[in-house]
């Protein structure tokens, strides 16, 4: 019996966030809370009391749907940081709602959706009118969306 299989891609299994101490974190570091990716906007850290250690609570939004969440930990707890990145593709074409995007090595990402947003309407304006586009894309914990757009700069 001998199958072939081809392996097209492949993941090296590394966690999409790190763990880190809660007394660490500060305004604009990356905090998952309940499951979500978040930007710290506000953290207070109350202090020792008789019967307890210090507590932290922080407030933070969602990265991708500006929700504001909230997060009481013990200051000496671990909490998770995700992997959040921030890449630049050249818009290249529109295709049924999904943006085709090209890196600067020339490979193309197909599987963005364009926003519904008013974000969504600049892009589509953007390309209607055939101004070259610079695409910002924020990817973390497996999802992925555009957060910013704006016209190519002659180098």
């Amino acid at each position: 019996m001998s199958d072939e299989f081809a392996i097209e891609t492949t993941d090296a299994g590394a966690a999409k966030y790190t763990p880190v101490q809660t007394s660490t974190m500060k305004k604009g570091s990356h905090i998952l809370i309940k499951g979500r990716p978040c930007k710290v906007d506000h953290i207070s850290t109350s202090k020792p009391g008789k019967h307890g250690s210090a507590k932290c609570h922080l407030v933070a939004i969602d990265i991708f749907t500006g929700k504001k969440m909230e997060e009481i930990s013990p200051a000496h707890a671990t909490v998770h940081s995700p992997e959040v990145k921030r890449v630049e593709y050249f818009l290249s074409s529109i295709d049924d709602g999904f943006l085709s995007l090209m890196d600067d090595s020339g490979d193309l990402k197909e599987d963005v959706r364009l926003p519904e947003s008013d974000l969504g309407t600049k892009i589509k304006e953007m390309f209607d009118s055939e101004t070259p586009c610079i695409v910002t894309v924020l990817s973390a914990m497996g999802e992925e969306s555009v957060i910013e757009c704006k016209a190519e700069t002659q180098k």
